[in-house]
């Protein structure tokens, strides 16, 4: 069997699950910060530019939830991860999905793991890692836990979690410049409607390039 690793946004799915969870937020009044909007295109900004600073941005999506119960929220999550897995998903995420049928998929991804976990059951991928909150007590503290699942923290999970494993090849699929490492770490990697620092990568080092969704 062999190991095939996702990442979600903009890869699997064909947009940013967590710009539309705070679009969620927003809309169900989970956020009291006004200029929430404003500071999230800051972080995107970052992103794009290569220097995000991963906590600051987990626990500015997590602050919202301070002090929420998870049960509290569990029926809004699961409603959440039906309409953008109805939303994002398309033609490129069942090729993928169907292409690998009969492998062990995981999805890898830096957004927030209680969402990714929803919508990996959305999805039917029954392993996946996501960024982890704080939890004290059943209550979210508005806080990440641990180090975000992004960058070289993917790769060292999936290491984690093989180990003991056997997988005759390991395919990795991705868009971004921030997953080198997890394409690196794969036998075969492929680059879905890659930003163009990947593309580059991509070009050099004779990679996979999928370009359905232009």
């Amino acid at each position: 069997m062999n190991l095939v690793l996702f990442d979600l946004d903009d890869t699997l799915l064909s947009g940013d699950t967590e710009g539309e969870w705070v679009q969620f937020m927003l809309d169900n009044g989970m956020v009291q910060d006004d200029s929430f909007l404003e500071k999230m295109s800051v972080f995107t900004a970052d992103y794009r530019k290569g220097v995000l600073n991963i906590f600051d941005y987990s626990n500015f999506l997590l602050k919202p939830l301070r002090g929420y119960k998870v049960l509290d929220i569990k029926d809004k999550v699961e409603e959440f991860s039906t309409e953008v897995v109805n939303k994002l998903s398309d033609k490129t995420t069942e090729s993928l999905l169907s292409s690998h049928s009969t492998d062990q998929c995981v999805i890898t991804s830096g957004s927030l793991s209680f969402l990714v976990k929803q919508i990996s059951n959305e999805l039917g991928v029954d392993h996946c890692f996501g960024t982890d909150p704080e939890i004290i007590e059943g209550s979210y503290t508005g806080k990440v836990f641990g180090h975000p699942n992004f960058s070289e923290e993917k790769v060292r999970r999936i290491k984690e979690w093989i180990e003991g494993k056997f997988y005759e090849k390991v395919y990795a699929y991705s868009d971004s410049i921030h997953d080198l490492a997890l394409l690196e770490f794969s036998d075969f990697a492929t680059v879905v409607n890659p930003d163009d620092q990947l593309m580059e990568e991509a070009k050099q080092r004779n990679w996979r390039i999928d370009i359905s969704r232009i």
